[in-house]
């Protein structure tokens, strides 16, 4: 045991001095203090890093990024109208377009790049059917970053997921077979359950601040509960091609039903908006998708007759 905490108190306390010392701020959109370890001039280096990566593996891929000007200019447009109205209308905001109609797919980096796949409105897969409902998508993205929701989770899983690393290299070296499966199981857990639960709190708010900022930029709220509506109603084979904003998500009405909740004041802004957008526009009445990546085939199983 002694042989343990000398190995774990100078581990503890460089890790309390790390989030103690400047990793206080303030949170842009509740305006309360929470602990961030990064600087927004650092979170937004961190997500062009991402970004480069990321572009990087989607040319591997041969995915088309950018090459369809009717969506790209649809998806900047919406973009941009949300991100008029956010707490930081500063950061480094860029909106993707991947023509890839095989992912469900729209996620934000840190700093503010986001990518919106054509799959988001796939007319057989898809979840998103209107500019709204778009719109909808996009707030929600752009809450997650003007929440700082990436930086606020690296920062709260620094500490625990330290301290599990330091006692399993305490048990390796000890070769305690027992304390390192314990020790392993206890970093699944944390990391399975405790984060998980982190990221549906951050989710919900993501939710309810994105509803918001649509409805400030004009676009009608009522589309937000629409969206997690559908995808609880969603078929096995539409899930099966959902990530990121979808995937990692509960299967139910707890976030359409949670929306509704805020769905009065949403509207309220929405009245109160200087533009109300068209956003009823069907995404499937769109032009034909340019230069996009062939859908990827389905091999179908012969019948074993049982």
């Amino acid at each position: 045991m002694k042989r343990l905490q000398t190995l774990l108190c100078p581990l503890l306390a460089a890790a309390g001095l790390a989030l103690a010392s400047g990793c206080a701020t303030v949170d842009l959109v509740t305006g309360q203090d929470v602990q961030n370890m990064y600087t927004l001039d650092e979170e937004i280096q961190l997500g062009r890093s991402f970004y480069g990566e990321i572009v990087k593996e989607l040319k591997k891929e041969k995915a088309p990024i950018d090459q369809d000007p009717v969506r790209v200019a649809l998806v900047r447009e919406v973009t941009d109208h949300v991100v008029a109205v956010a707490h930081a209308t500063n950061l480094d905001y860029k909106a993707t377009f991947v023509g890839d109609p095989d992912f469900v797919n729209a996620f934000a980096l840190p700093g503010g790049n986001i990518l919106i796949f054509e799959g988001l409105w796939n007319p057989k897969e898809g979840l998103v059917e209107t500019v709204d409902e778009l719109a909808a998508v996009v707030a929600h993205e752009i809450a997650h970053v003007n929440c700082r929701h990436s930086t606020e989770a690296m920062t709260r899983e620094m500490l625990p997921n330290l301290l599990l690393a330091g006692a399993a290299i305490w048990a390796e070296i000890e070769e305690e077979d027992d304390a390192q499966l314990i020790l392993a199981g206890a970093m699944l857990a944390y990391n399975g359950l405790i984060v998980t639960k982190y990221s549906r709190v951050d989710e919900l708010e993501a939710d309810r601040v994105g509803m918001m900022y649509m409805a400030q930029a004009g676009y009608d709220p009522a589309a937000a509960p629409r969206v997690w509506e559908r995808l609880a109603g969603a078929t096995d084979s539409q899930l099966e091609k959902t990530l990121s904003i979808f995937a990692t998500h509960p299967r139910d009405y707890l976030r359409a039903k949670e929306l509704r909740k805020h769905l009065p004041e949403a509207q309220a802004l929405y009245e109160a908006a200087p533009v109300k957008r068209d956003g009823s526009k069907k995404l499937a009445d769109l032009p034909p998708l340019q230069n996009a990546k062939p859908a990827a085939q389905k091999t179908k199983k012969k019948d074993s007759g049982s």
